[in-house]
């Protein structure tokens, strides 16, 4: 068993470094711009086949896309979907339109497997919508574990995470490029009459047809990477515009809404706006990890099941909800991306916790996390440490749990916390976020403005891996 498992992590290991050769290699074109986009979704959820096992004989999935593009290029275009799936037609204006097909080497599937099909430039019709027809399942990852990110079965429903993780609908997108947006007017998802579906967005209509259930969504201009859908038998708690999904006899369903009924008001009172009314919806997931995604939060059975008596519970709970309240709009090349999205999110959870619960020892919790900051720059273990501005987006993955995203950005966030002193916490923070973008001169312009001499120590923060003496919690 253990050697099958060795050879299963070298066969990945193989997949990673053939992605990364493709990406470095392939040339890199242009993303063909999506105007607008409508998916109509069917799913049957049934037993999964586990590996090479036959399938139900039934698609676990059917839908169809009607893709607006911005204009079209005449040499060709392309998209991906999740490698299991299969693209069964295309037409414009009821024409067929001919393509090809072919399975690739993909870093945002999770399986690092896509579906490229490419259509001749030629033969579109600026115009005319493309009408894109597909149908597949999803097994169980390969690639990663049987703690898979995607799922369509009968005991848990329908799990999709979208671009980043597994394209379920058409992406016209290179990996390695900054997130795409697109006007998403309708999701409409078919379903057993036991399932709840979610996705994003406003809820517009729902309704039962001879043991269908029928709910359509209105995501908007949203990126791509926030279109995701989960389907379960769900029960809904609602209050104060927030609704949490949750499975039957979960005690603590309840207390999770209170608390986030107060986590939203500390965030909008503090932080940055949210432009969206949309309800915000928080859902009871598999055991795949805890997301957030526009107005949809996830969060796994073993949260809302130690949600009382686990302080970590409530961390990620507060962690997953603050993600939009501190995304100021950064790029793929702006060495604050990383900081930006999961750093802040990672020390906010902390400032949260500590506002709403004065029980909380904040203090006693950041010096654990400087004792593991300091155990882990001396045990040379990987990953490498590097200055928090040099982490690139696609090592976001390797740091954003363990060494330099939370621990040293944790500690950062504290030390001028402590040296601002509550009140001028406050107004720093409320400066922050009302930035429409960032960079290394505005950030510290801020910073300085409330801690005149922090300049040099700022840049030792954030440009180096130095850790001092001085600047240890005392």
């Amino acid at each position: 068993m253990e050697k099958q498992v060795q050879m299963e992590r070298l066969s990945v290991m193989k997949k990673v470094s053939l992605i990364l050769l493709v990406l470095v290699i392939s040339p890199r074109l242009p993303a063909q711009t999506v105007k607008t986009c409508e998916i109509t979704a069917e799913f049957f959820p049934a037993d999964a086949a586990m590996y090479d096992n036959p399938v139900a004989p039934d698609a676990f999935m059917r839908a169809e896309s009607k893709i607006e593009l911005d204009s079209v290029r005449k040499d060709s275009i392309f998209f991906y979907l999740h490698g299991e799936l299969v693209v069964d037609s295309i037409l414009q204006n009821r024409a067929r339109i001919p393509y090809t097909s072919r399975q690739v080497m993909y870093a945002y599937d999770y399986s690092m497997v896509a579906l490229k099909t490419v259509l001749a430039g030629q033969s579109l019709k600026t115009d005319q919508p493309l009408e894109i027809y597909y149908s597949g399942f999803f097994n169980p990852s390969r690639a990663r574990s049987l703690s898979d990110y995607m799922r369509i079965n009968l005991h848990e429903g329908v799990f999709l995470r979208a671009y980043g993780y597994s394209p379920w609908f058409p992406v016209f997108q290179e990996p390695g490029t900054d997130i795409a947006r697109a006007f998403f007017k309708h999701v409409v998802i078919h379903l057993p009459e036991k399932f709840r579906a979610v996705v994003c967005g406003e809820k517009t209509d729902e309704r039962v047809t001879d043991n269908t259930r029928t709910v359509v969504w209105e995501p908007g201009l949203t990126e791509i990477t926030e279109v995701q859908c989960t389907a379960r038998d769900y029960e809904i708690l609602n209050e104060s515009n927030i609704s949490i999904y949750h499975v039957r006899n979960d005690v603590n369903a309840a207390k999770i809404l209170a608390f986030a009924v107060r986590l939203k008001k500390l965030y909008e009172d503090n932080l940055r706006k949210k432009v969206s009314s949309a309800p915000l919806r928080i859902l009871e997931m598999p055991e795949y990890g805890n997301i957030s995604s526009d107005n949809v939060i996830g969060l796994t059975t073993e949260i809302f099941r130690d949600f009382e008596h686990d302080v970590r519970s409530r961390l990620t709970v507060a962690h997953e909800l603050v993600h939009p309240y501190v995304r100021i709009p950064v790029a793929l090349d702006n060495p604050f991306y990383a900081l930006v999205i999961e750093g802040f999110p990672s020390f906010f959870q902390v400032w949260a916790l500590k506002r709403l619960d004065k029980t909380f020892d904040l203090r006693s919790y950041m010096k654990n996390r400087e004792k593991q900051y300091i155990g882990r720059r001396e045990s040379g273990k990987p990953p490498a440490e590097k200055p928090v501005l040099q982490i690139r987006p696609d090592e976001i993955g390797t740091y954003k749990d363990r060494f330099v995203l939370n621990d040293r950005v944790w500690l950062f966030f504290y030390d001028i916390w402590q040296q601002m002193g509550d009140n001028r916490f406050d107004e720093f923070l409320n400066e922050l976020f009302r930035l429409d973008h960032i960079d290394y001169n505005l950030f510290e312009s801020v910073v300085v403005k409330y801690l005149p001499q922090y300049r040099d120590r700022l840049n030792t923060w954030l440009n180096t891996t130095i850790f001092t003496e001085n600047m240890y919690i005392h």
